[in-house]
């Protein structure tokens, strides 16, 4: 069966989709056979060229941008650069702080970065949180959770506890030309269940 994307939002300059975890953004290096690619999915299924204009990693879901336009890419792109654009990402970590919101400010290769923590929901030993990247550093999230002690569960490569892959969500884009959500995807939400019971 061909595997399909949940498109969100789509007009005559970008389209705006909702990625499942396990889907590659864009070609990886070394491409295998099973590789499921966005930018190969909307050529093909939509008879386009898509610009990619923020990528997420492999196991990450939720919103995701995608120019129809080099104009277009441009534009976005600039609204990345300039911090115009408000993402929001849902995750699972464990433990819970000890305070309900916390900011890490630790520069992450040598440049500065700076993501704010709340936490939405609780059990005693895990919860369900928000991040507001307010940079855009690589595995900013990731590493930030790492440093304030809670790392995202499925997160091997920062201390996480089990998980069903790394736990993080892109929740909502806020962007000049709408705000587009995605909510959160079914697996993380089984697993939430599963932790509060």
């Amino acid at each position: 069966m061909e595997p399909s994307l949940e498109i969100i939002h789509d007009s005559d300059d970008f389209v705006v989709i909702n990625k499942p975890a396990g889907w590659l953004s864009i070609p990886a290096r070394k491409p295998e056979a099973t590789d499921l690619v966005v930018s190969e999915f909307l050529a093909r299924s939509r008879s386009l060229t898509p610009f990619i204009v923020h990528r997420l990693d492999r196991f990450t879901s939720g919103v995701m941008m995608v120019a129809k336009t080099k104009e277009f890419h441009r534009i976005a792109n600039d609204w990345f650069l300039k911090r115009t654009v408000k993402k929001t990402y849902h995750f699972l970590a464990s433990p819970p702080p000890s305070r309900p919101a916390i900011q890490i400010k630790t520069p992450i290769e040598g440049k500065p970065s700076l993501t704010l923590f709340e936490v939405l929901e609780k059990t005693e030993s895990a919860f369900y949180g928000k991040a507001t990247p307010l940079t855009g550093r690589f595995h900013q999230i990731r590493e930030h959770a790492a440093e304030a002690g809670f790392p995202l569960l499925g997160d091997r490569g920062y201390g996480g506890g089990p998980g069903p892959r790394v736990c993080l969500h892109a929740h909502a884009l806020e962007t000049p030309k709408g705000a587009f959500v995605a909510p959160l995807a079914q697996d993380l939400a089984d697993f939430w269940k599963e932790l509060k019971e």
